[in-house]
């Protein structure tokens, strides 16, 4: 992994569609408001956003640990500007703290991520379905 420099940032801008309100597998709809799990996505997304412009060539990257903090509600038709900031690299790991805002900068989230990076053919050869742990 090439250096990434505390503080480095990267955005990622989205708008609140129905498929990120919270619904649940054996519940159903609960709340027409962006998802606790919907966020995390995109806090990971932002991370990952960061990490790909300093991977070499033959590493991947992937996700170890996400946390979420939901703090205010967005609606369907809300946008929504996440971003991750490079708080600390230490050997192959990458962890950003996240922050979600709406339009008018109200904080609707905060939280972290952390990614490993991983030769891509180690990383394959976990995520290969014929050889489970």
């Amino acid at each position: 992994m090439r250096p990434v420099a505390v503080g480095e940032t990267a955005v990622l801008d989205v708008v609140v569609t129905a498929a990120m309100t919270v619904h649940f597998d054996e519940l159903g709809p609960v709340h027409p408001v962006y998802a606790t799990y919907a966020m995390a996505k995109h806090f990971e997304e932002a991370g990952r956003k960061l990490l790909l412009g300093h991977l070499e060539p033959g590493e991947a990257g992937v996700g170890t640990a996400v946390s979420v903090e939901h703090r205010a509600p967005a609606w369907v038709g809300d946008r929504v500007r996440v971003t991750a900031r490079c708080t600390a690299v230490r050997g192959n790991r990458l962890t950003c703290a996240c922050r979600a805002v709406d339009a008018s900068g109200r904080e609707l989230g905060r939280g972290s991520t952390e990614q490993a990076v991983l030769p891509e053919e180690v990383l394959a050869a976990r995520l290969d379905p014929r050889v489970r742990d």
